[in-house]
């Protein structure tokens, strides 16, 4: 069989999310989360040979029901209104930032009921990267709305080959930002606002099967950072498998460990595989193989939702693994080798030179193009 064409959804919504600055190490810098990043890929993407990536803008609005199966109602609220109660109270424009963070240890922690801008943007945010702007909120709900449009297709897809093994998989790429895999059920960081993986992935959970059982999905994460997001999302279930491959000494530090397993009825659904900074392209393949061997193949998933992170670049400017351009689309082999029909979340990768073509690896490794 011939390969497919990959279906890439996007919007032009997605870009309007665009802070101009952060912090990193106590200086200012540029906000590296730009919307550069969908720009470069796309115009990558769309340098490829005709017909090998066709782009879709028909975005399907499926409204909060989805987003509220993930994401707390306090925790919407807050995203919805929080410019502007920040502004109103003499916050700086540029946009919220927590200055201040509840820690465990805490006097009195919980308490006292936060009522302040600033007191809300310690409580549901933590770390001051996940800048909010008056069109955060509108760009993170387009992000999850791509990738739930993504997921659909895949569905149909998958649905119109009745879900058998292939040596080809369907495969869909939601091109989005934000990024979603550290947002968790009420927390932003690292970018991220909602969880797009976990919200697309809940939506095919509750897909049924012919069978009518529900359809079951795995998480590759293969972002450079650890998806401490998704993990607590989905900690104490035991559908979807989370697979992540990361460095545990990096952001977000705290989250990550092998150690870390699930709980309840999702003990051994939460697989965790810290690699060292200094993993090349022949290490970090291997990995990925492992878990693939290991966890994904046995869990026999319907469905597989990669979170597409390529700040594992050497290149990349805030973060990197030693591996280089050639090790993507090997990457993309291997997922394809699982046969199983593949939806990919844009996540993390700063590097703009090189971001379409790290990006286009995977997908093009895949295809089998």
């Amino acid at each position: 069989m011939a390969p497919a064409q990959i279906r890439v959804f996007t919007s032009d919504v997605c870009l309007l999310h665009a802070p101009t600055y952060e912090f990193l190490g106590g200086a200012q810098t540029q906000y590296y989360e730009s919307p550069d990043r969908l720009t470069a890929i796309a115009k990558w993407l769309e340098s490829r040979p005709e017909k090998r990536f066709v782009f879709s803008k028909d975005i399907v609005d499926y409204g909060m029901a989805p987003i509220q199966k993930i994401h707390k109602p306090d925790f919407l609220e807050y995203l919805q209104t929080a410019y502007e109660e920040w502004v109103r109270e003499g916050g700086h424009p540029h946009g919220v930032a927590p200055a201040t963070v509840p820690h465990q240890r805490l006097a009195r922690l919980g308490k006292t009921k936060v009522k302040t801008a600033t007191a809300k943007s310690g409580e549901y945010c933590f770390d001051s990267s996940a800048v909010i702007m008056k069109e955060t909120w509108r760009a993170s709900y387009e992000s999850a709305q791509v990738t739930l449009t993504a997921a659909r297709e895949l569905k149909r897809l998958a649905d119109q080959l009745q879900n058998t093994i292939t040596d080809h998989p369907p495969a869909v790429y939601a091109l989005c930002r934000p990024p979603g895999h550290h947002a968790q059920t009420d927390l932003c960081g690292g970018y991220c606002f909602l969880n797009n993986v976990a919200i697309a992935t809940q939506w095919l959970i509750d897909q049924p099967q012919k069978d009518g059982r529900p359809s079951r999905v795995a998480i590759l994460d293969i972002d450079y950072h650890h998806g401490n997001g998704t993990q607590e999302i989905f900690y104490s279930v035991k559908n979807p498998l989370y697979t992540s491959l990361h460095n545990e000494q990096d952001y977000p530090y705290f989250t990550g460990s092998k150690e870390e397993q699930g709980e309840g009825e999702g003990l051994g659904f939460n697989i965790n595989v810290p690699l060292d900074e200094s993993t090349n392209n022949d290490e970090y393949v291997a990995a990925l193989q492992k878990i693939i061997d290991d966890h994904v193949r046995p869990f026999a998933p319907d469905y597989i939702i990669v979170s597409l992170g390529v700040d594992t670049f050497q290149e990349d400017p805030i973060a990197g693994f030693q591996i280089t351009s050639d090790a993507y689309p090997r990457m993309g082999a291997a997922i394809r080798s699982i046969g199983v029909p593949t939806l990919f979340v844009q996540e993390g990768g700063y590097c703009i030179e090189k971001i379409g073509l790290n990006v286009g690896g995977v997908l093009e490794g895949f295809g089998g193009f």
